[in-house]
């Protein structure tokens, strides 16, 4: 058997990790090729071809057609064999090849004429470049993580993707694809969509022993995908096999030898004296540390037909960490549970069932504290955090006939996001209590926002695959996602104290001058959001060196609110993917690539919970007469009117969203070429380039409606609108809504369109440029070596769905166009502007049996800004610190500099112990290996509040704390592991 590509393209493609489209998210591979005369390199029809799934028994056959084409579709990843035959021709075989999920590989067959069998064997096949798609992708396989030091979660295995960042470490451990905030991504396991539908950010996790491969898109991606504006990450979990399997694992990362990142003081000691302590940020007292033990087995509950593979973890963890008045203890001691099931009814008919629970508890309770005395004080209350839930989905492919292909899939995932105080309530039995300049909390009610929050999403996909000739091949589907949320929150005991100028002990408040704000929060209700899309999509191969694909997807995302009724209903956003692929010399090697895509992002369920309910949320300060002995006041005269950011009744549809409304969408192009060098290396460029189209946000229409009232109607009436009107709209617009302005009919209840000019917002703007380049080694059983260098750029007026630069999580509601005036000096560079990154993998084998691993990591700063109470805008300084000021004055985003470039080094030792019955590894990684400890996050609010003037503005006055660390780089840590597999 030979191959009209050369074995230096063949043995270089995995490490580019590069493939082809995936069949409806399926992880499927496929096998094509064409058969050949040796002697006269005609095609050839009529040739058996067969292939077999080594591990499974999994059997197919096929006859080339006339053009002396095969292709087999819809394949479960492994290693298989191939053989074909033709009367008159000797036998060609393939004894071992492997087929990765959602990969092409392809195998030309030349027979030899003759009338003696014989079989040729090439030996072991890796697929090659994939020269009929323009995707970006990173393919990343457990065999790759078994060499290099990865930590165990799936950011950090998107990270090693070109184009993708680190996202601010106050949202949690998130990526960044393509400058889109980290609330933008899709994630999925085993084509079930395990997204955090309420904000984006992140999804649900398995035990990282339960998956196979992980697939990280990071652009040009097909109709078949949607709802992402960032990347998609799609893992498959492991599989069972004919041969009986079973073993064990532990993961030990213990908290003594974790470093602490650094302390960070109060300049002066006037500020020492002001704030209570010298502290102002304390990581001296942080133990983190964690345990996971894993037991595992696969095998055949029926040969060559019925397959499992299941999976037991226990995961214990401890994380215990200080702030300037509080101590907090967290563990967690959890039993987690996987399976697989694969029915293969017939060869060409599957049935795959994958399940899982994922529920964890972190049982925790904090404590009062005093870090310049190391002193532990009375308990401030526990409370618990929930995370995770179940999850199953059961999928069907089939092979109809040899040019019909049909997927077809329900899913079922819940999941919650619930932190409870403990006790009989669990939102909380005591009230709130803090004072403000101390940040002393008095009371023990827990947590400040006890909350339930419980998720269920029930997809449905449908995706039919059509051979309609060789030149097409037609695919189209239905993709189906209904959102149910559960909301509860509120602040603990239903209201919330913050103290304000009474002295350092509340026993004894020492000024006349004492004060407390009073704040009521409670959102309750259950909420929907429905997703449908529908998409086709062609692959013509133009010519035998070009090949198209030509997709368009049609979205529709509709929002209810609390009482069902639906107040975002938006259809037939049409997402246009269009992506082309030039074998260069027709031989494999090398490839040119161009792509264009259009992607929409649904409308967070997070704005049905907070724009769509009847939340309550209220503010206003009292003197205080007294303070009883559990520290609630004694409320005195009203020193302020009251604030009323939501009124507690539930709006009607039109009056809060406009009624000419777009989805938050980004166009997107990519130019790239790859280049085979020889049997071990390679190298790739792609440019990209990304354009915020249309985001999402609520607006604050008060200024803007009161001016069109008045030019309209004549009325002087100022805020007849209310305070803190806000509609959900795309920035820039005309708004349109019908409502009763000022609620007493003077001006008439009706249909009201304010221009946008009067309303005062920009558009919202987001762009980001890339150029990527990379060079690649092959692993060859000694060495293997993957480097990036990315340069990049994001700039604009918005982040997108989320805001790193006040760690805002409420996706679309972020205060970034929350009046006109926060918008003075609000383009610039972005939070995810990491100018130049560099990333460098590789392993080495020193000797048989012994690897080392590395994972190099250079990333520069992000962009900083300066905050502060605006000095013009009466309702943008209403917002506190938010607007882009210094010193009093107005000044640019990103404009005070950057953090410091940050770098770290990881670094793994494995040895493998082969047993007669068994193989033993034994491995240490060692992660930030120099505990590098660069500021990555610093104080960005300049100002402090600091009265009202005769005018009613809010002034601020120079912020101490401004421009100190508030986040470090992870400190160094270990993990040890034995892995014990029979």
């Amino acid at each position: 058997m030979t191959f009209n590509k050369t074995l230096t393209a063949v043995a270089v493609a995995a490490s580019m990790g590069l493939s082809a489209p995936v069949f409806a998210q399926e992880s499927k591979g496929t096998i094509t090729g064409t058969s050949v005369s040796a002697s006269t390199e005609q095609a050839l029809a009529g040739v058996e071809v067969t292939i077999v799934n080594l591990e499974t028994g999994l059997t197919r056959t096929i006859v080339t057609d006339s053009d002396g084409r095969y292709t087999f579709p819809l394949l479960p990843p492994g290693n298989y064999s191939l053989t074909a035959k033709k009367d008159g021709f000797s036998v060609a075989q393939e004894k071992q090849f492997s087929v990765r999920p959602s990969g092409k590989t392809n195998l030309d067959v030349a027979l030899e004429a003759g009338d003696i069998e014989r079989i040729s064997v090439r030996g072991t096949s890796i697929s090659n470049i994939d020269v009929t798609s323009s995707e970006s992708q990173l393919y990343v396989d457990q065999e790759f993580i078994s060499k290099v030091p990865v930590p165990r979660d799936i950011s950090s295995v998107a990270l090693l993707a070109p184009g993708t960042v680190s996202g601010d470490s106050d949202f949690g451990n998130y990526a960044s694809f393509g400058g889109s905030s980290v609330g933008e991504n899709v994630y999925y396991v085993n084509g079930i969509n395990v997204t955090n539908f309420r904000n984006g950010l992140g999804g649900s996790e398995l035990p990282f022993e339960m998956y196979e491969s992980f697939e990280v898109k990071t652009g040009g991606y097909s109709a078949e995908f949607g709802r992402s504006t960032g990347g998609v990450i799609n893992a498959r979990t492991k599989s069972g096999s004919n041969e009986f399997k079973w073993g064990a694992s532990a993961y030990y990362e213990p908290a003594a030898l974790r470093a602490h990142q650094p302390d960070v003081f109060y300049r002066t000691q006037e500020d020492a004296e002001e704030a209570g302590t010298a502290y102002y940020v304390v990581n001296k007292e942080d133990e983190t540390g964690e345990t996971n033990v894993n037991l595992w087995a696969s095998g055949a509950l029926i040969e060559d037909k019925l397959f499992f593979f299941g999976l037991v973890n226990q995961k214990v963890r401890q994380r215990d960490y200080a702030e300037t008045t509080t101590i907090y203890d967290r563990e967690g001691n959890d039993t987690l549970l996987s399976a697989k099931l694969d029915w293969y009814i017939t060869p060409e008919h599957i049935l795959e069932f994958t399940a899982w629970d994922n529920t964890e508890e972190l049982e925790s309770e904090k404590f009062l504290y005093s870090p310049d005395s190391d002193n532990v004080g009375s308990s401030l209350g526990e409370y618990t955090l929930e995370r995770g839930g179940t999850t199953w989905g059961a999928q069907y492919t089939g092979i109809i006939t040899d040019d019909l292909t049909v997927s077809a899939k329900y899913s079922v995932n819940k999941t919650s996001y619930s932190n409870l105080n403990n006790g009989a309530n669990p939102l909380g039995d005591a009230p709130v209590i803090y004072d403000r300049f101390t940040n002393i909390e008095y009371g023990a009610y827990g947590l400040t926002t006890p909350s339930v929050q419980e998720d269920k999403r029930t997809a449905i996909r449908f995706d039919v695959e059509w051979y309609v000739n060789a030149d097409h091949v037609l695919k189209i589907g239905i993709d189906n996602e209904d959102l149910e949320a559960y909301e509860n929150t509120s602040r603990a005991g239903g209201v919330a104290y913050r103290y304000e100028n009474c002295g350092d002990n509340l026993d004894e408040p020492s000024n006349a001058d004492c004060q407390v704000r009073q704040e009521f929060y409670v959102n309750q209700g259950d909420f929907e959001t429905k997703s449908f899309a529908y998409y086709v999509e062609d692959t013509w191969t133009v010519t035998d060196n070009i090949t198209a694909r030509i997709g368009l997807r049609n979205e529709t995302f509709e929002n209810f609110n609390k009482a069902g009724e639906k107040f975002v209903d938006v259809s037939d956003q049409w997402a246009p993917r269009l992506g082309l692929s030039w074998d260069v010399k027709g031989d494999g090697e090398s490839k040119v690539f161009a792509n264009y895509g259009r992607y929409y992002l649904p409308v967070a369920t997070n704005t049905n919970i907070r724009l769509a309910g009847d939340e309550l949320y209220t503010r206003q300060y009292f003197d205080v007469e007294s303070i009883n002995d559990d520290f609630t006041p004694v409320l005195g005269e009203a020193t302020g009117s009251l604030t009323v950011y939501s009124d507690g009744t539930l709006k009607g549809t039109t009056e809060t969203v406009n009624a000419d409304l777009d989805p938050m969408y980004q166009d997107e192009y990519i130019l790239g070429y790859e280049q085979v060098i020889n049997e071990s290396w390679s190298f790739g460029i792609k440019g990209t380039y990304r354009d915020l189209k249309s985001s999402l946000e609520d607006i604050a229409i008060d200024a803007g409606f009161d001016d069109y009232i008045q030019q309209e109607f004549g009325s002087s009436c100022t805020l007849c609108s209310g305070f803190h009107y806000y509609v959900l709209t795309n920035p820039g617009n005309d708004v349109t809504i019908t409502t009763d302005p000022d609620g007493d009919g003077d001006v008439p209840y009706g249909t009201y369109t304010i221009p946008a000019d009067m309303l005062g917002y920009p558009e919202a703007e987001r762009q980001y440029a890339a150029v990527d380049l990379t060079v690649d080694r092959a692993w060859d059983d000694i060495w293997m070596m993957s480097f990036t260098y990315t340069w990049s750029h994001s700039w604009g007026n918005t982040e997108g769905a989320v805001r790193s630069d006040n760690d805002q999580t409420d996706s679309g509601l972020t205060t970034n166009f929350d009046q006109p005036g926060l918008l003075d000096g609000a383009y610039g560079n972005l939070p995810n502007d990491r100018r130049h990154a560099v990333k460098l993998t590789g392993a080495y084998q020193l000797f048989e049996n012994f690897t080392l691993g590395a994972n190099f990591r250079w990333t520069s700063g992000r962009p900083l800004n300066s905050f502060g109470y605006h000095p013009t805008d009466l309702f943008a300084s209403y917002y506190d610190a938010e607007s882009f000021v210094k010193d009093g004055e107005l000044v640019s985003r990103g404009s005070e500099g950057r953090t410091p470039s940050t770098w770290t080094l990881d670094l793994s030792a494995k040895y493998l112990i082969e047993l007669e019955q068994a193989d033993v590894a034994l491995r240490a990684d060692i992660f930030n290996l120099f505990n590098n400890d660069d500021a990555t996050q610093l104080n960005e609010i300049n100002e402090r509040y600091a009265g009202q003037s005769d005018e009613g503005i809010f002034l601020g006055e120079y912020n101490p704390s401004y421009g100190l660390p508030t986040s470090f780089q992870t400190p160094r840590y270990v993990r040890f592991s034995v892995e014990v597999n029979f």
